[in-house]
């Protein structure tokens, strides 16, 4: 048996008090070669345009040709602000160019900003602060617009310092358009204007008198054709970065900040008040809908066909029911029973016969299906949401002790998998929970069923026990020494790390070991630092005057995290925690998965190789790629909204959904769009960062669109 990988001690070292920490900023008087706006236009031509760099510099550089950076110091740039290799963010081909803008073009927030943009001094470089239209007035409409109306956000209302008002979109967003959706997305017909007539169409509104006429841009593009360089020039001149002017926290007060602020992300979506929808089981009730006030329909409304649903159902498929009504044969299938020809039947979503029955059918039709060996072959049949047909099985059905055990036995007898999980990591025990089962009944069911498998938390906390049972989980020791002197804010910081790697290497003995915040070891692998000099850094930490603290190593390995080494080490730990079998789908006590907490933490500024390699090993052993936060979250939103690049990439070549909306109706795009709003005007590269992995998504590797269906993000997988 081979001998596991061990996580290092963690020593703490000395608080810096020294100012020499800020020394790196300090200014001088010679004037930069690379200015905040300079590095944002080349990022943004890089990652849109064919351009090569060296037309890029020339065109960001255009006012200054003399003053122009060199290509060495360009790509020397270009590193810094989109990491190692970012030659795959950068399209090959115009049909690529011509998709990621036409995405660009269909984004209303940054079609509002292009257009409070397109005034006279906005072609100076750059726009002074006060002129900006940006800055602090526009935070509170970051958010992509106009709102998701869509009623299957279970009345969430939206949340006043995050969202504009309609009329505030109305204000300053461009006339109405098509919505670009990936059910109805098509490439626009090949025109004079090429790949670019549909951004170059959409954005007609934001060109002024000078679009066409000769000037440096032309001079620089000569070669390019007359659509190619009015793109070009709207993409630099128009889709500027409407930057926030807030600012990193300084060396002194970043103790203070989160370890880990994705979790406490103000621009993160709240999670959902009670039940997720939509979910696919919700679409077999779609004639219902105006007879559920949590989904937010007018009965009226919809008995007019002018309800919303019809717009948002426009492309969904069933052979059993439409927001009209059940069609012929969903009804003689309620009224007459099923058919052999039935069976193999799904909608768009899914949803097989027996989903449709459970939903809809009288119990004793289901239960005469079931007793039956028709459905023998789609049992255990899950729709894209993972639900089983016990997932959407009316649920007073379940508040009916006698059906509630006859529906078990069946199950028993066929051999029903009752401990699927859907996206959500629940089972049917969570939905009994749910629904406030007589604790009495609930226990007497438990006991013919196995503890270590419907006893799985999911994304929103619940974990089906005994009402006799208290949490048993093992815990990590966490009361310390009784005689122990209180730690200060960095201190306790430290020892939250060192817990982590101690957490790390009990997991690989004890699989099931859980911290007080129900994660288990691959979350705490995800979480911690493994070299002391990324500790330095992330505490804002120095080595005492002497070279070392008494209590830190005295041969310091400089290596970071990010560092091939030390990604390599974490890849080891990870294979050893896989081995011992710890949960790779467990959700903690935040509602995220291992996946998803690697997502965002795994860092990319050094090794491209590894992180990819880590989330490709916890895919091929099982990580569910489409299961969903609390706030309908998947790995992949995680990953854009924390701008991990390489993540982002590796989950979309797995099969990640790029349709995936969250609880607040916002695709991968948006929630792109949002972050990218709110980046540091002092940080070039988190603004690098955002605008790439929208750019990337938007590509014809990613295939996202700004604003799926509701049957795109939950289309058949």
């Amino acid at each position: 048996m081979s001998q596991r990988p061990t996580p290092p001690t963690l020593a703490i070292p000395a608080t810096s008090t020294s100012p020499s920490a800020t020394s790196a900023n300090t200014q001088t008087g010679r004037p930069p070669l690379w200015t905040k706006s300079a590095q944002r236009k080349m990022t943004r031509l890089y990652v849109y345009t064919t351009l090569p760099l060296e037309i890029i510099v020339k065109l960001v550089h255009y006012r200054t040709p003399e003053s122009a950076p060199g290509i060495d110091s360009a790509n020397k740039k270009l590193n810094a602000l989109l990491d190692k290799e970012p030659r795959w963010l950068h399209p090959r081909t115009e049909a690529d160019m011509g998709r990621r803008v036409e995405q660009l073009s269909h984004s209303p927030t940054r079609l509002a900003s292009a257009t409070d943009m397109a005034s006279p001094h906005s072609y100076d470089d750059p726009p002074q602060p006060s002129l900006s239209p940006i800055g602090v007035k526009l935070e509170p409409s970051a958010s992509p617009m106009p709102l998701d109306l869509s009623p299957f956000n279970h009345g969430l209302p939206a949340s006043p310092d995050r969202r504009p008002s309609v009329g505030q979109q109305h204000a300053t967003a461009p006339p109405p358009m098509q919505r670009a959706t990936a059910s109805t997305y098509k490439p626009e017909p090949v025109d004079d204007e090429g790949v670019f007539s549909s951004f170059l169409r959409r954005t007609t509104y934001l060109s002024s008198s000078t679009d066409r006429t000769t000037g440096s841009f032309q001079r620089v593009l000569s070669n390019y054709t007359e659509p190619y360089v009015r793109t070009v020039k709207r993409l630099v001149k128009r889709f500027t970065a409407p930057i926030s002017n807030r600012v990193s926290a300084s060396p002194i007060s970043a103790v203070a900040t989160p370890r880990h602020p994705w979790l406490d992300d103000g621009l993160g979506p709240q999670t959902f008040d009670g039940e997720p929808h939509p979910l696919p089981g919700d679409f077999l009730w779609l004639d219902m809908c105006a007879q559920e006030p949590g989904l937010g329909f007018a009965m009226e409304d919809h008995q007019q066909m002018r309800c919303t649903c019809f717009s948002l159902f426009e492309t969904y498929e069933s052979v059993w029911v439409t927001p009209r009504g059940l069609t012929p044969i969903g009804r003689r299938i309620l009224n007459s029973g099923l058919a052999r020809d039935d069976v193999n039947a799904t909608d768009c979503a899914g949803n097989t016969v027996l989903h449709f029955l459970a939903a809809r059918a009288r119990f004793e039709t289901l239960l005469q299906v079931l007793r039956s060996d028709m459905c023998h072959p789609i049992l255990d049949a899950r729709n894209s949401g993972g639900q089983t047909f016990l997932h959407v099985i009316r649920r007073g059905e379940l508040h009916h002790a006698p059906h509630l055990f006859q529906l078990l036995r069946v199950a028993s007898e066929k051999n029903v998998d009752v401990y699927a999980q859907d996206v959500y990591g629940r089972n049917f025990f969570h939905i009994l929970h749910m629904e406030h089962i007589d604790p009495s009944i609930m226990d007497f069911i438990l006991q013919s069923y196995d503890a270590s498998r419907y006893s799985k938390r999911d994304a929103f906390g619940i974990t089906p026990q005994p009402s006799s049972e208290s949490a048993t989980e093992m815990e990590l020791d966490h009361t310390g020494s009784v005689n122990q002197r209180p730690m200060d804010n960095n201190d306790f910081r430290l020892s939250e790390e060192s817990r982590l790697l101690q957490h790390v290497s009990w997991a690989q003995v004890y699989p099931c070991l859980e911290d007080r915040n129900g994660g288990n070891g691959l979350h705490s692998l995800a979480m911690a630092t493994l070299s002391y000099a990324s500790v330095l850094r992330k505490y804002q930490l120095a080595h005492d005057s002497e070279g070392e603290s008494s209590t830190g190593p005295q041969n310091v390995d400089n290596s970071l995290d990010s560092s091939k080494e030390k990604l390599g080490f974490r890849h080891q730990l990870l294979t050893g925690l896989l081995d011992a079998k710890v949960d790779v789908n467990q959700y903690d006590g935040n509602g995220n998965t291992p996946l998803m907490v690697f997502a965002a933490e795994l860092p990319e500024d050094n090794d491209y190789k590894t992180g990819p390699q880590i989330i490709d090993e916890m895919i091929k052993r099982g990580a569910d790629i489409r299961a969903r936060n609390r706030a309908g979250e998947t790995a992949l939103h995680i990953a854009v909204r924390c701008g991990r690049k390489l993540a982002m990439k590796s989950l979309v070549t797995h099969g990640a959904n790029v349709y995936a909306k969250d609880s607040e109706g916002r695709s991968v795009l948006d929630v792109a769009d949002i972050k990218m709003m709110n980046a540091r005007d002092d940080d070039p590269s988190e603004y690098a960062h955002y605008e790439a992995c929208r750019a990337w998504l938007s590509s014809l590797k990613g295939l996202a669109v700004q604003t799926p269906m509701i049957s795109d993000e939950w289309a058949r997988i």
